[in-house]
């Protein structure tokens, strides 16, 4: 009981820590590309049920970015999955892990670089758009969601919002709707 209170905390104490790291710009998050083109009106970050009902919404201006922290199965190890808004539709930017395990990749693809900073494996260039995806809250893997801004992040766990097991669908949607 102890040893697992005391990784509870130190988990929750790294999150803190890559929400401040993203914040400070660490991984050259400010010399990827930026879109001039700005979206009429205002969106937000939704995320639903598989049934549709709304559990998660909150602004996300064009060019701002949040990110999917998750312990990864095999190797134990967080992992962290960056998006930006850009143009009405989520892209994928980089994923920042520290240990090579099964699913994560071990070379860049075309257009990616892989670089290492401070411990940890950064591969970025993925410019992968996503209109939507969705997020099975693992039970291991204890999803959270990143929202850096203001020298502060909010870390929004997801088996807060739905159980374990259960799918998160996140969009971008007109604040309108």
């Amino acid at each position: 009981m102890k040893a697992e209170l005391f990784s509870v905390r130190k988990l929750w104490v790294w999150r803190l820590l890559c929400c401040l790291a993203a914040w400070a710009d660490p991984c050259g998050a400010s010399s990827l590309e930026q879109t001039s083109g700005a979206v009429s009106g205002v969106q937000r970050l939704c995320l639903r049920t598989a049934d549709g009902r709304p559990v998660f919404s909150v602004p996300l201006a064009e060019g701002k970015e949040f990110g999917i922290l998750f312990i990864h199965s095999v190797a134990r190890s967080p992992v962290e999955e960056w998006f930006r808004a850009e143009r009405g539709v989520i892209r994928l930017k980089r994923t920042i892990y520290q240990d090579f395990g099964a699913g994560l990749p071990f070379e860049p693809g075309p257009g990616q670089r892989m670089t290492f900073l401070r411990g940890k494996i950064v591969l970025a260039g993925f410019d992968m758009p996503l209109p939507r995806f969705d997020v099975r809250i693992g039970r291991i893997a204890r999803h959270a969601l990143l929202l850096p801004g203001d020298g502060t992040c909010r870390v929004v766990p997801l088996e807060t919002l739905s159980p374990p097991g259960t799918a998160l669908t996140f969009s971008l949607e007109n604040a309108d709707r």
